[in-house]
């Protein structure tokens, strides 16, 4: 048994290896804790302005009843309605449904304000308009009124509405935007008359004009009548529709004086705070939002058996929530998975750095004890003995450095945001704990034979092994596909490879050196050769070495490959969102104004629209269906003056489509015939081919194939804003001239406005712009997709400020320099491992003359090949890592836009990190040669070797 005396000796003797596993496993416990606390609040922020650029152009989630005349039951009546009633029953209403939400999306949700509007009635009093007297409908809208709106709702004359005067023929008092007191010719002070088609009516006095402010986008698409009346066609003619402001007092007067059937809705203003943004807090968001519409109206109304739901006197049909945020949320979630999935690759990579350090360290300790344990051997004790004394002397080691990282981490994260809060944060590190604390007993144990045959076999069988597993993780990689979130697979078959080209280079470097020292041994002096021979005996004990270099240098390539790749493609996705031009307004053809009245706007600075439909193409050849076709209408001339290099104005012209008429075929002979231009796929199926088109909004008409779209045609940012940034997976046809004049109009299909030239040149006023898209709001019946102002410099610096990209970047970055850090560390204990040696070989050679430059020559050139190996290796590592994933690692998830962006190679990052290890050799070779220096020649032979 061997003696305690001579255990806690030993033990002592190992302190320096102890105290280095605990600093590793600290480090990697703090990076790992303290990362995702530090990730999660980027990520908050970044949701909280993607959120915020959401519902800038109308709430997010809202709410809307409609309602019907009570059927009165015995006893019943229907007495005045109280001046409040309406704003309590819209609180009851509202407050009843944020209860019915969970805690979390209770929390999201807040400012909530409620509306209520009348059907229409004609305005008696006023100029007629086409004939007839214009209609408009009385809307009440909660914390309308100063100073709850402050600047947003500002009146330029008279005041807010308030209560009704006395008296049973007192006037309602009622309030104009500037655009309907002039369309409908009304002043302060001037009375008129409301009478209604449904037996309802009142007299009404203007007490306010208010200006309508671009920026408050959420109040004017919740009433977009109010912006300005609209003309209208209806089958007795065309007619002037507006909308004007009222009180609640005015509101419950109306509805006392007739009946009054009312509209109710309510909107919720939208702020994510802290937490939001993890994927446990998306996804209880999401399932909340999900269960938001399945609460019953019978709970917050006055609800009687037979009769039905009660609210404001009338019967309260079923509430239609509005759930613009899930969207949101659902790519938000997206890029964040993709995210998570590229920082597992940094993390991956520091764990395989951190355990291969820790492997080099109990290599160092295994060649220092090495004696102890070969004399424990031959007095009989067996390999199992020191082996578990090994691993309890490193458990100690293990739980310091755990609890020293965890302490760090609460250090690093964020106040407010606990360190380890996702599920992902401890189960790599207590991996890498497991490893650390058996590598001493795991080098003992695998130390080589003494037979060098079985060494050379065993050594073989693993090498096959290792690559037998990185072939079949990156096989089944490539077979699965593209997979979001964290994937360990995926992140861990980076190492592998890693591993392969290690193992390579070891089989490849030490011939290539042989080559080398034979050809040095030609020539003059022995400091080449004798560094060169050394350095051809690199084996399987410099792989801890070689594959934490490879890794930093190729995890450090990988991510600012991943960076550039981000920083080129921002450019690329702004143009698309904007058409290409400097600003586009994206919305419903039936709300955009028209190029001319949008070029007068902002000065002359140019204009073209970019309309899109939907239908269902039927090849006539053979009756091929293509559904939810995109048929796109461009003014090629109009496109090529904002922008004169569009290769989708130059196909267009070069086809002659600008001045194609519209024939007639089909078998009645009386079908309109369009010509177009078809995407790739449709055109090399159907050269020339002819297709029926069937659309919403029109009759049937006929499309006839006039050519290709090329693929820089196809991806032509014009066609941006209507295609989106979703993938297309269907046809597409791009028309012009006459033919693009005859495509449907379509509510539910969204076109765009492009507004200026991206090139030099004045920048559009963005003000103006913002006035004509507010003064574009109102739509007839408020249908359809609400007006987007899109602006590309504001494009780009919100995908430059993303806090996602930017996390992305940081812990790429953090990697790459902690790793190298340690590849230092590692370097100098491979030094340390073999410094006695190095020490007799040359206090040899200085008794020979050799001088302190030679010797330090000769220590630089038996680490040349091992630092040129993890150079290669790491930049190979770096560059083909995405090619080897293939489909199974996607980037336009964080990127954008609807195809996967072009690689970008950093070549300056390269190529100074190339020059990382290298410096990195240089620093350990320098240092070992300042204590060389101080090294008698007597102190490193051993006794019986002479000078």
């Amino acid at each position: 048994m061997t003696p305690f005396w001579l255990i806690r000796r030993e033990a002592g003797a190992s302190w320096p290896v102890a105290a280095a596993l605990a600093v590793l496993l600290a480090a990697l416990t703090a990076v790992s804790l303290g990362w995702p606390a530090r990730f999660d609040r980027l990520a908050d922020r970044t949701l909280a302005g993607q959120v915020a650029r959401a519902q800038e152009s109308g709430a997010l989630v809202t709410a809307d009843g409609a309602t019907s005349f009570p059927s009165l039951g015995p006893g019943d009546a229907v007495g005045p309605l109280a001046a409040d009633a309406l704003g309590h029953d819209l609180d009851r209403v509202g407050s009843q449904a944020e209860q019915h939400l969970g805690r979390q999306l209770a929390g999201v949700l807040g400012d909530r304000r409620g509306q209520a509007e009348t059907e229409g009635a004609a305005v008696l009093g006023v100029p007629t308009v086409f004939g007839r007297p214009p209609l408009v409908e009385l809307a009440y809208r909660q914390q309308a009124d100063p100073p709850a709106e402050g600047e947003r709702l500002r009146y330029v004359e008279g005041r807010a509405p308030g209560p009704t005067g006395k008296g049973e023929d007192a006037p309602i008092e009622v309030a104009a935007s500037e655009a309907t007191r002039d369309a409908l010719g009304l002043h302060v002070g001037g009375r008129f008359e409301l009478k209604s088609d449904v037996d309802w009516g009142t007299p009404a006095v203007l007490v306010g004009v208010f200006h309508v402010d671009s920026a408050a986008a959420r109040f004017w698409q919740q009433l977009p009548l109010l912006t300005s009346p609209l003309k209208t066609v209806t089958p007795r003619g065309q007619e002037l529709d507006g909308e004007l402001l009222t009180s609640q007092a005015g509101l419950a007067t109306a509805r006392d004086r007739g009946r009054v059937l009312l509209s109710l809705g309510w909107d919720w203003t939208a702020t994510t705070g802290r937490g939001s943004a993890t994927g446990a807090g998306l996804a209880a968001l999401r399932g909340q939002l999900a269960r938001l519409g399945q609460y019953d109206p019978s709970a917050f109304c006055d609800y009687r058996p037979g009769l039905g739901c009660r609210l404001t006197g009338l019967m309260l049909n079923d509430v239609t929530v509005g759930d613009r945020l899930t969207p949101v949320l659902t790519d938000f979630a997206d890029r964040r998975d993709r995210t998570v999935q590229l920082q597992g690759f940094a993390l991956a990579g520091l764990l395989t750095v951190v355990v291969a350090t820790g492997f080099a360290a109990a290599r160092l300790n295994a060649h220092r004890r090495g004696g102890a344990f070969e004399l424990q051997r031959l007095r009989g004790a067996g390999r199992g003995q020191p082996a578990g004394r090994l691993l309890l002397e490193a458990l100690p080691a293990v739980l310091l450095g755990l609890g020293a990282g965890r302490l760090l981490a609460g250090l690093l994260a964020p106040p407010g945001y606990p360190p380890g809060a996702e599920a992902g944060g401890w189960p790599p590190v207590l991996a890498a704990a497991v490893l650390l604390g058996c590598a001493p007993a795991a080098v003992l144990l695998l130390a080589p034979l003494a037979a060098q045959g079985r060494v050379r076999a065993r050594r073989l069988v693993l090498e096959a092994l290792v690559v037998l597993l990185a072939a079949a993780a990156l096989a089944g990689l490539r077979l699965r596909g593209d997979a979001a979130g964290a994937d360990p697979q995926l992140v861990l078959t980076p190492s592998l490879l890693a591993l392969v080209l290690v193992l390579a280079l070891l089989r490849l470097v030490p011939p290539l050196v042989r080559l080398a020292a034979r050809a040095a041994a030609r020539g003059r002096g022995a400091v080449p050769l004798l560094g060169l021979a050394r350095a051809a005996g690199l084996g399987a004990a410099a792989l801890p070495v070689l594959l934490v270099l490879v890794l930093a240098m190729g995890g450090g390539v990988f991510g600012g490959l991943v960076s550039s790749t981000v920083a080129g493609s921002r450019q690329r996705v702004a143009d698309w969102r904007t058409g290409g031009a400097a600003a586009a307004l994206v919305g419903p053809l039936d709300r955009l104004p028209g190029p001319s009245q949008a070029d007068r706007a902002v000065g002359g600075a140019g204009a073209v629209a970019v309309r899109a439909a939907g239908g269902d193409l039927t090849a006539q050849e053979d009756g091929t269906v293509f559904p939810r076709s995109t048929l796109v209408g461009v003014d090629p001339a109009g496109l090529r003056g904002l922008e004169p290099g569009s290769p989708l104005a130059a196909a267009l012209l070069g086809a002659g489509l600008d001045r194609a008429p519209v024939a007639a075929g089909g078998a009645s002979g009386q079908e309109p015939v369009l010509s177009a231009l078809g995407d790739p796929e449709l055109a090399a199926a159907y050269p020339g081919g002819t297709f029926e088109v069937a659309a919403p909004g029109q009759a049937r008409f006929l499309v006839q194939l006039a050519g290709t779209l090329s693929a820089a045609s196809a991806a032509d940012p014009a066609l941006g804003p209507v295609l989106g940034d979703q993938p297309r997976h269907t046809a597409l046809l791009v028309f012009a001239g006459d033919a693009a004049q005859r495509l449907p109009h379509q509510s539910g299909q969204v076109s765009a406005l492009l507004v200026g030239s991206a090139g030099p040149g004045p920048e559009p006023d963005r003000a103006a712009l913002a006035a004509l898209a507010a003064e574009r709001y109102g739509a007839p019946g408020g249908l359809g997709a609400p007006v987007q102002l899109r602006v590309r410099q504001e494009e780009l610096a919100a995908l430059t400020s993303d806090g996602l990209v930017r996390s992305t970047g940081q812990a790429f970055l953090g990697a790459t320099g902690l790793g190298l850090l340690l590849g230092l560390g590692t370097v100098l204990l491979d030094l340390l491992l073999s410094s006695a040696e190095r020490g007799r070989t040359l206090a040899r050679l200085r008794t020979l003359g050799l001088g302190g430059r030679a010797a330090t020559g000769l220590s630089l050139l038996q680490l040349l090949p091992l630092v040129l190996a993890a150079v290669a290796g790491g930049a190979a590592l770096g560059l083909l890592l995405p090619s080897a994933l293939g489909g199974a690692l996607r980037l336009r998830g964080i990127t954008g836009g609807p195809d996967e962006p072009a690689v970008h190679h950093d070549w300056t990052l390269t190529a100074g990190l190339g020059a990382g290890p290298a410096l990195l050799v240089l620093g350990a070779v320098a240092l070992e040669a300042v204590l060389g220096r101080r090294r008698r020649v007597r102190a490193v032979l051993r006794l019986g070797e002479e000078l």
